[in-house]
């Protein structure tokens, strides 16, 4: 009975794993070359952006020079939240939610929690689709955006950093996930190419025991 009910849910396309908790899932996105690497917090983290109104798992691929201002790919990285329904994602929830994360990691890293973030800035528009998503996504929402902030890590300058922000669901599945690819080279740069692969990449797992 039970692998009836799972050939049922597979031709449906029923997410099995998509549907288990946030906790549980172990989220797959591709390196493109071995000298990325990565980690993974839970949201809202603890040591930033306490404030945060998302709740659930972030999977960060950070690129080779992430944190190395001379070079090509300083601070581009992509990033992946899985999140519980709500609040159901929109331009006003991103807008509001990048900003408490930026300014967060901002007012954290500098070691500053008065740190004026009166200058930070937030943009955030809907644009149509496009043929790059995780395979089993549903409920497919894209947008771009541009924040100013301060960069705190290797410059400690003020940076525009330029997003494309996907959205989606897992059919059966009550989270909804949330993928990021960033940079301060604009979005017709090469680069961006590796970053868009990386989106498409991504597949869910059940989390092996530790």
């Amino acid at each position: 009975m039970r692998f009836i009910l799972f050939l049922v849910f597979l031709v449906s396309g029923f997410s099995v794993t998509a549907a288990l908790p946030l906790e549980k899932q172990q989220f797959i996105l591709k390196k493109p070359t071995p000298k990325w690497f990565g980690e993974r917090i839970a949201l809202p983290p603890k040591g930033f952006a306490a404030d945060l109104g998302l709740k659930g798992i972030e999977e960060i691929l950070f690129a080779p020079g992430m944190f190395k201002a001379d070079q090509p790919d300083f601070f581009s990285y992509v990033f992946l939240f899985a999140l519980e329904a709500e609040p159901v994602l929109d331009v006003k929830v991103l807008k509001k939610e990048l900003f408490n994360y930026y300014s967060g990691l901002s007012k954290a890293r500098m070691e500053n929690p008065n740190l004026d973030t009166s200058g930070f800035g937030v943009k955030v528009t809907t644009v149509e689709g496009n043929n790059v998503s995780p395979k089993g996504a549903v409920n497919v929402k894209n947008y771009q955006a541009e924040i100013l902030w301060l960069e705190p890590f290797a410059t400690k300058k003020m940076q525009t950093l330029y997003f494309e922000l996907q959205s989606w669901q897992y059919k059966g599945s009550p989270y909804q996930y949330l993928f990021v690819c960033a940079s301060p080279q604009k979005p017709d740069k090469l680069l961006w190419d590796t970053l868009r692969t990386i989106r498409a990449s991504v597949a869910i797992q059940s989390k092996q025991k530790e």
